[in-house]
């Protein structure tokens, strides 16, 4: 009778513990919307240097279409699906080097700790982008 008593109390603390436990892969999140949760975030703080207007274009990189926005920066993917550590915009809005870091430290803003996190979840979660979502068609 002991024992199972032992067992029950065991068995209703493991459970009691696990209930409100969040995911650890951050993948069973809310999915994230590309319109109105990044394109957003890209807009304020991005297409300034890296959007249509070629003039003010810096790197070669446009973030405003999704064929330039997922190409390969020469070896390495500026927004591989599944995998924000392998892509380079994630790599870039969150590093702790203010000479790496996106937006550069000289325009005066910089991406909040959730909007970061928006980022990751999107690439981590696919990076779904709507083929719609694009305001141009490349001018390359």
């Amino acid at each position: 009778m002991q024992a199972r008593r032992s067992f029950t109390i065991s068995l209703m603390l493991l459970v009691a513990g696990s209930i409100g436990t969040p995911p650890a892969s951050g993948q069973d999140d809310d999915k994230v919307d590309y319109l109105t949760q990044v394109k957003p975030i890209l807009e304020t703080f991005c297409y300034e240097c890296h959007g249509e207007d070629r003039s003010r274009r810096e790197a070669d990189l446009r973030l405003d279409v999704k064929e330039l926005a997922f190409k390969d920066l020469g070896g390495f993917p500026n927004i591989a699906p599944g995998d924000p550590a392998d892509s380079e915009i994630y790599i870039r809005v969150s590093s702790e080097f203010l000479e790496m870091r996106m937006p550069p430290y000289e325009a005066g803003t910089q991406l909040t700790e959730e909007q970061i996190e928006t980022i990751r979840l999107w690439i981590l979660q696919g990076a779904e982008w709507p083929e719609a979502a694009d305001e141009a068609e490349g001018d390359g």
